[in-house]
């Protein structure tokens, strides 16, 4: 069982009084994000795992610049936060920075997602125990100080799963929807349990809903990479007791500039395994479309390779790879898409005013040269074999 009870993340933000509030520190003026669905999510969402050494060095961190971009994503409507034990530091942070702004934005003005089951990078620290859920949601409540949590996640569910026997999920997730027995599937074995894992998973979700029940919990959902296992474990969910739906269900880094294969699995998810609630995060893929990916990113180098092609071909734009990237995330799509919040990472006011700006650039009409250079990055992945490229997640 996992230790939760270590001291590890005190975090007190400067005084609110001591806080700049110039210029920079103020929306500029405009459409706010709307809401959707019965839960209530604005269109986007805070991505706090920014909060961690992940994405951060502790200068920043320990700064006022939390609190500063928190205030500022408020002030614009982007009044939902995404947050996880996992990312260290980060939900003392944003409880600390909230509880900082309570006279100004209260508890009813913005809605908390963290989530539960993963607490360090290897597999060793996943612990999907009911136990360890509630002792979990308990910890993740008093970090952000607050009776309940509109969404609890069960953290990156491909690690604790049964793999169905087929190898690596690498590759293109369509294939998936193609071929469905390769990936466990096939209509009629909905409620297959192919392991320990999916019973560990189930048990998990069972305690989420229990403390939903008792009023911990608005709503209950899983995360994770590979697209065949959340649908499979969706179906799964589902399909034994007590028969319910997931509330939500956080896809990451499958709607972006290199891979939206997310798009054709909307359907399925919302149709075939009546979740009420999608949600698309990491606009940059975790950092793949940038000028700096992280040492730790999963992608292979090839992949890597293609990006840097991409970053070329891009750079006639301004703002370049990154700003593509992000208005194609941001941009409401076809069909069902329209009704998926976006949730990006914030480090900087800079980054929350650049994020609004774009989403309301493609919100209310592209240009066609935005167009044009995102068909170009694209063609570069295209050509690399790597448009739609999924990568394996676990390593095998």
């Amino acid at each position: 069982m996992v230790n939760l009870t270590d001291i590890t993340d005190l975090y007190i933000p400067p005084p609110i009084d001591d806080i700049p509030d110039v210029d920079e520190d103020k929306p500029v003026g405009g459409e706010q994000p709307h809401i959707i669905g019965e839960h209530r999510i604005p269109y986007l969402i805070f991505g706090s795992g920014t909060f961690a050494n992940q994405y951060n060095p502790d200068t920043l961190l320990n700064s006022e610049t939390p609190l500063r971009t928190v205030r500022l994503a408020l002030r614009y409507g982007i009044c939902a936060f995404d947050t996880s034990p996992y990312y260290g530091p980060s939900e003392s942070i944003l409880g600390a920075v909230l509880r900082s702004l309570a006279d100004i934005f209260p508890r009813t003005s913005y809605q908390l997602m963290t989530k539960a089951g993963r607490y360090g990078l290897d597999r060793s620290s996943f612990d999907y125990s009911p136990e360890t859920v509630r002792a979990s949601v308990l910890r993740s409540l008093s970090r952000l100080g607050t009776d309940h949590l509109d969404v609890v996640y069960m953290h990156d569910v491909e690690f604790v799963a049964t793999q169905v026997p087929g190898g690596s999920n690498a590759g293109n997730h369509l294939k998936s929807l193609e071929n469905p027995g390769v990936w466990g599937l096939t209509p009629g074995e909905e409620a297959r349990i192919w392991g320990d894992g999916d019973q560990l998973v189930l048990e998990a979700v069972r305690e989420l809903w229990k403390l939903k029940s008792e009023g911990k919990i608005k709503a209950v959902g899983i995360t994770g990479y590979p697209l065949p296992t959340l649908l499979r474990l969706a179906l799964l969910i589902l399909h034994n007791p007590p028969y319910k739906p997931l509330d939500i269900i956080l896809s990451y880094s499958h709607y972006t500039l290199q891979n939206s294969i997310f798009s054709a699995y909307v359907s399925e998810f919302k149709h075939r395994a009546k979740v009420g609630q999608l949600v698309a995060a990491s606009p940059f893929s975790m950092g793949l479309l940038t000028s700096t990916p992280p040492a730790w990113h999963p992608a292979p180098a090839e992949l890597l390779s293609a990006k840097d092609q991409a970053i070329k071909s891009c750079e006639g734009w301004d703002g370049g790879l990154p700003d593509l990237a992000l208005g194609f995330h941001l941009r409401e799509g076809d069909g069902e898409m329209k009704d998926v919040p976006r949730a990006i990472g914030f480090s900087t006011v800079r980054e929350v005013h650049e994020a609004v700006k774009a989403w309301r650039q493609v919100k209310n009409g592209d240009n066609e040269e935005r167009r044009t250079c995102e068909e170009s990055a694209k063609e570069i992945f295209r050509n690399a074999g790597y448009e739609g490229y999924s990568w394996q997640s676990p390593p095998l």
